[in-house]
């Protein structure tokens, strides 16, 4: 089973804590920080924010969906003022956008799925929004660690529908199964053995002294079990598996 990383990557956190025991270097954020309340700063992110048309390039919300606007650098130059980029390296983001392009929160979007797990009972928990559940998907990118999340969480990160596929594909096949099992035709012959045909395989329960024995395709199972119930299931496992 798929296993839940006790750490994430993340990008550093933000130089204010990373730097908090260096006086000096408080002062040098300190300075910093005062050239983002310029007006020469102020003038270069209001040009930034109108070229991109007042809209957040990832999510394209804008302060008429109630989201506020910042200006990201797509790359940085020691000791180059933040108004001293050529525009083509800053775009216009929303405030969540911007924090995970920093690696502050889980990227939105460009997630990709690699495969599920089967908990057995709703013992697991998404790691992206709490949900318990009891499949678990594997989801990775390449600016995050891999995520162990929910059907629809993961089809949300990845923006496809494979993990509610394979739901839907599990309860069909759920739905199946129990169709099959309370069956109108499986019939009693005249010596009490329990018979069905399932695509044109024979099938035969016997009541036994500590259970109940298959009969497959004119094999004798050697297992016996429990209950009816298990014992169909069985079968419906074994014809539904192409193993018949």
């Amino acid at each position: 089973p798929l296993r839940k990383s006790s750490t994430r990557s993340r990008a550093p956190e933000n130089c204010l804590r990373n730097l908090l025991h260096s006086g000096l270097a408080i002062a040098k954020t300190e300075v910093s920080m005062q050239a983002y309340r310029t007006s020469d700063w102020k003038a270069f992110r209001q040009t930034i924010i109108t070229l991109h048309d007042d809209m957040c390039v990832r999510c394209g919300r804008g302060p008429a969906d109630g989201a506020v606007l910042q200006v990201h650098h797509k790359h940085y130059v020691a000791g180059r003022d933040p108004w001293g980029y050529p525009y083509e390296a800053c775009e216009a983001l929303c405030k969540g956008c911007h924090s995970e392009a920093h690696g502050k929160i889980p990227p939105k979007h460009g997630w990709e799925f690699h495969g599920f797990s089967d908990l057995g009972d709703l013992s697991g928990e998404c790691e992206l929004c709490g949900t318990t559940y009891r499949y678990a998907f594997l989801v990775s990118h390449p600016n995050w660690s891999a995520m162990e999340v929910g059907e629809v969480c993961c089809d949300h990160l990845t923006s496809t529908d494979a993990a509610s596929k394979f739901m839907d594909k599990r309860r069909r096949r759920a739905d199946n199964k129990k169709r099959f099992v309370q069956s109108p035709r499986w019939l009693f012959s005249k010596n009490g053995v329990l018979r069905i045909t399932q695509d044109k395989i024979e099938v035969e329960v016997r009541e036994e002294s500590g259970g109940f024995r298959l009969t497959v395709a004119g094999v004798r199972g050697k297992y016996l079990y429990p209950g009816l119930v298990e014992a169909k299931a069985h079968v419906f496992d074994v014809i539904e598996s192409g193993k018949a």
